[in-house]
């Protein structure tokens, strides 16, 4: 299979993907005649500076090309030497190669006092940054006042090492990555110029592997090309690229935005007994969690960052960044980023297991907020509905609609979570206790022990429970506290037990009075 970055390298600017804003620049000044005599192309690798800089070499040196106009028209002589590398007029110099002074004497300075053959002498050079100190100020001078007939473009990926003296005296153009979109669409252009029937999943995952940068999507392409089939899908081209989990990151992230661990631990095992790799697997959930996260602060603003996942995934995360509110995306975001420092478990799994388990059981207090103060609006909008979100909204006044005992179980977690920000020991005190279903706005609560019981019972403790549960059931709901020396609680629940009931001799302590026994019994402290 012949190496397609070469075979199929733009020879026009109509053929460089991307970089439309250097291009509409360098075509006005080829159709004014105001061409500068000194350029530097910088940017990330393999986005298209050493070819806009042939492009624009052959553009100079075209002898059908008419005043007013600015593309090449790669058929003439000198078109045609250019394109094959033959032309005396255009030098390539790899900078990293020819690093010292007397090469930019030798190759370049006595060279640019020649005249050319056509009409302009052009000097590429590759990788300027790589210059020694002494071969910048040798060309420094030469830049700075060239002959009429020399064109000097300087490409680098580094453009910090390039001295400020030389980038003064140069036109600078800032190359960006290309899109997936744009690397797609080339993509797609070599595979029906190749007579090869390919699947545009396989191509968006070409793309995105190539993080923007085309020679890399090429040379990928180029393997999968080389499989030699006439129709290549999926299945084929796992042979070539590396299996990516991207639909199953999402279903990760939907699970633990609807609060589901049994679902969440579930895929991820099913995931290890496919032999995943999690490392991979935690990338790929960042980068999706990533482009909620800027997709939910400003709209449009991963676009502009060139974060596009292609058209296949693009639809799934749009829906998913409309249903998890930003405060939820920034927790599970910051709770993976933490798995990604942890070291390797004996169980591969383990540690994914754990985080969803946490992330569903204890979410954050903010979520719910967010979402009623409007969803995924960009921050800026959020912080400003703050201060009047921040008031206590008013009780409602219909009953609770009925639920049963697993829907309550359910919904526990969250009521936990809103009670420990009232009464920090009150929530260990319900998990102690078993809530039965909800009927006509009361819910009964088993206790085991009577000093659980009583506790609830108190007038400002009932108060508080019966306004957190009317906000979680979202109506009016009445508690009703009930002994049951015979409830069994599991294990983690004993020990809370243990930890809360006082011993008889505790109980029979008298509470201290003055200002002490007053934030004892606000804050439901006991004499130890």
């Amino acid at each position: 299979m012949p190496t397609l970055y070469r075979d199929y390298r733009p020879q026009k600017f109509a053929d460089i993907l991307g970089q439309n804003h250097l291009k509409i620049t360098l075509q006005n000044e080829l159709a004014d005649a105001k061409l500068g005599q000194a350029y530097l192309f910088c940017g990330p690798r393999a986005v298209g500076k050493t070819s806009m800089a042939r492009v624009l070499a052959q553009a100079v040196n075209c002898e059908r090309r008419q005043p007013g106009e600015s593309e090449p028209c790669g058929e003439c002589a000198a078109c045609l030497s250019i394109k094959r590398g033959q032309s005396l007029d255009v030098m390539e110099i790899d900078a990293a190669s020819n690093t010292g002074v007397d090469n930019v004497r030798d190759n370049i300075i006595a060279s640019a006092r020649l005249a050319p053959s056509g009409k302009m002498r052009v000097f590429i050079i590759d990788e300027v940054h790589m210059l020694s100190l002494s071969a910048f100020n040798a060309l420094l001078k030469i830049i700075e006042e060239p002959p009429q007939h020399v064109l000097f473009i300087l490409c680098t990926t580094e453009v910090h090492k390039v001295p400020a003296t030389i980038i003064s005296r140069c036109q600078r153009f800032d190359f960006k990555r290309i899109s997936p979109a744009e690397i797609v669409k080339k993509l797609s252009f070599i595979a029906s110029q190749e007579k090869i029937e390919i699947s545009r999943e396989v191509l968006e995952d070409i793309s995105r592997q190539s993080g923007g940068h085309l020679r890399d999507a090429e040379s990928l392409f180029g393997q999968v090309l080389a499989l030699g089939e006439k129709k290549i899908g999926v299945e084929e081209a796992e042979l070539i690229l590396p299996r990516h989990h991207n639909q199953e990151a999402l279903e990760l992230i939907d699970f633990l935005a609807k609060k589901n661990p049994g679902g969440a631990v579930s895929l991820i095992n099913q995931l290890a007994d496919s032999g995943i790799n999690f490392k991979n697997f935690l990338e790929e959930i960042l980068l999706i969690l990533r482009k909620i996260m800027l997709q939910s602060a400003q709209p449009g603003l991963a676009e502009k960052l060139g974060l596009d996942l292609g058209e296949s995934l693009e639809l799934r995360v749009s829906r998913l960044s409309a249903e998890l509110p930003l405060a939820a995306c920034l927790r599970i975001m910051r709770r993976f980023l933490e798995l990604s420092q942890e070291k390797p478990a004996s169980i591969p799994q383990l540690p994914f297991e754990m985080a969803a388990v946490e992330l569903c059981l204890s979410a954050g207090t903010d979520d719910k907020s967010a979402s009623i103060a409007g969803g995924n609006r960009p921050m800026s909008s959020l912080a400003k509905e703050a201060a009047p979100k921040a008031e206590k909204v008013s009780a409602p006044t219909a009953v609770a609609a009925d639920l049963d005992e697993r829907e309550v179980a359910a919904l526990w977690p969250e009521i936990l979570v809103k009670i420990k920000k009232h009464n920090h020991s009150l929530s260990f005190v319900l998990q102690n206790c078993v809530p039965q279903a909800l009927k006509s706005g009361l819910i009964p609560l088993h206790f085991k022990y009577k000093f659980h019981r009583d506790r609830i019972l108190d007038p400002s403790i009932k108060a508080i429970m019966e306004e957190t549960l009317a906000e979680v059931f979202q109506g009016k709901v009445a508690i009703e506290a009930l002994l049951d020396e015979n409830l069994e609680l599991d294990a983690g629940a004993d020990v809370s037990v243990q930890a809360e009931v006082p011993s008889a001799a505790t109980a029979e302590t008298k509470k201290p009075g003055g200002v002490l026994g007053g934030l004892m019994e606000n804050f439901g402290a006991e004499v130890l």
